[in-house]
């Protein structure tokens, strides 16, 4: 049910979206939200397509004076992350997100709320229901599991798709025209682990760290925010100079473009230990929040015993290993542009990490705007891998969108943006992962430009998005319609 105060202007985008949180939707589980788009394409007799990687695209005739013009290309992403407070019931491939306004805020009730692409979506499919609009024939292309590793725009059948010129809906921050976005890799590092039985007398607690900000892992990569994964390891570290202890299993990370929120390991040692570890956390967290942001100062961590234990631990020298492993993988920005400061180079993820029945799993997310840059970092993490025994493995690896500031389109929005709000926009590029560096690779010679309302706290539970800047990301929407 919509909360009672809920956003009414623009009324096409904002009912859209309420659908788009009332669809689940979660990357590789799109068959909800693509029945929901061909019903609106079925229900307006307009034709549509599904390709082959389970991409849509809708065709929609130039309305008002505009029909017979070159059409546009207006893309988005259907899929959202996922992501919940621990405390939070909820299955993403079955149940709704649950909204509320706070404020100027739309927000959703301890997960995240899908605006990050949903709002684009609805900017698009809103064409179809407004026909007061002024603009020429558009293929609203919906592209499928971007957030996992823009596979979606990788499958891309681009024989349907003959528009030369595209707006992307797809970023975060009003006020900003992009054109340009950084490329991206993952890594995944696998390894056998020796298990053994656990030494007599020890009690097992299950440690939980827990209350970071998290975040996505591009556009918020450079704020230094805490990953909960690099928590655990330093804490392990620490524990490991004072008594022994033993791992039973570690589990930490949510999803390769999230940074850790928050880490659970399962440990063994003697109880009368349990004061001293407690001690240790409350120094360690003191220590972080000396140089956390301020905003992301709300990490604990609990400590609860576990009765009745039968399972097996980690050898010793291999639980060592896992601590050291930990300790030394790299985490967060490790450039900046030479041209821009602000914008973030290269950066690396430690988004994941499991010790669970005998075997390790780590995925890294690497992000570069220069292919060449990023393989120092690469070059790293093999080695890394090589020297704890792990099976290294690259995959999901999409381009960068290298700025292009000779754009007509761009000179189009920016002239539009100034005339209607009397100032320049920021032109600039983002750290996070666009599909225009795809497309264009896919598609052939296009223009681009992105722009979107401001959203913030992306892939995380703190998900909002800012309600004024929504009507003004739509009037800028349909006046650069009129005129492309």
């Amino acid at each position: 049910m919509k909360p009672q105060n809920y956003p009414q202007s623009p009324k096409h985008l904002w009912n859209i979206f309420y659908d788009f949180t009332q669809t689940p939707r979660p990357s590789k589980r799109e068959e909800k939200i693509t029945l929901y788009l061909e019903n609106i394409a079925i229900a307006h007799k307009l034709k549509h397509v599904v390709d082959q990687a389970g991409n849509i695209i809708i065709y929609v005739p130039g309305k008002n004076g505009r029909e017979k013009d070159d059409s546009v290309i207006i893309q988005n992403h259907i899929d959202m992350v996922t992501d919940a407070l621990h405390d939070i019931q909820i299955d993403f491939n079955e149940d709704a997100i649950q909204t509320k306004v706070d404020g100027d805020w739309l927000k959703a009730e301890g997960t995240t709320l899908g605006a990050d692409n949903g709002i684009g979506c609805a900017a698009a499919l809103a064409t179809i229901f407004d026909e007061s609009l002024v603009h020429p024939p558009l293929e609203l292309l919906f592209t499928v599991d971007e957030e996992t590793g823009l596979n979606g725009a990788l499958g891309l059948e681009e024989k349907y798709l003959s528009g030369k010129k595209m707006l992307n809906l797809d970023t975060e921050e009003w006020g900003s025209l992009y054109i340009g976005c950084a490329g991206g890799i993952d890594y995944e590092l696998n390894s056998k682990v020796q298990q053994v039985s656990p030494a007599e007398g020890f009690s097992c607690f299950k440690l939980q760290v827990e209350g970071f900000l998290g975040g996505h892992s591009g556009v918020d990569i450079h704020e230094q925010r805490g990953n909960a994964i690099k928590f655990l390891a330093e804490l392990l570290d620490e524990i490991n100079w004072s008594f022994p202890f033993e791992i039973h299993e570690i589990r930490a990370g949510k999803a390769h473009n999230i940074i850790p929120r928050d880490a659970q390991a399962v440990l063994l040692f003697d109880l009368k230990n349990k004061e001293k570890l407690e001690e240790i956390g409350a120094l360690l967290i003191k220590k972080w929040q000396n140089f956390l942001p301020q905003n992301d100062q709300n990490l604990s961590f609990t400590l609860v015993e576990q009765p009745h234990f039968s399972g097996k631990v980690l050898d010793n020298e291999e639980a060592q290993k896992v601590i050291k492993y930990l300790v030394l993988f790299p985490h967060g920005a490790h450039s900046r542009d030479l041209e821009d400061q602000k914008l973030v180079g290269v950066s690396n993820n430690l988004a994941r990490f499991f010790v669970v029945n005998g075997n390790t799993y780590t995925q890294s997310s690497l992000r570069f705007f220069d292919r060449e840059e990023v393989r120092r970092l690469e070059r790293e993490i093999k080695t890394l891998g090589d020297i704890f025994g792990m099976m290294v493995e690259n995959h999901s690896e999409y381009p960068s969108w290298k700025p292009v500031r000779k754009n007509s389109v761009l000179d189009l929005v920016k002239k539009t943006y100034t005339e209607i709000y009397h100032e320049k926009p920021e032109i600039t590029a983002i750290h996070a992962g666009l599909e225009c560096g795809i497309l264009k690779d896919k598609i052939g010679p296009i223009e681009v430009v992105s722009f979107g309302p401001t959203i913030k706290g992306a892939h995380s539970p703190e998900e909002r998005v800012y309600i004024p800047s929504v009507e003004q990301f739509w009037d800028l929407f349909k006046a650069v319609l009129s005129k492309i």
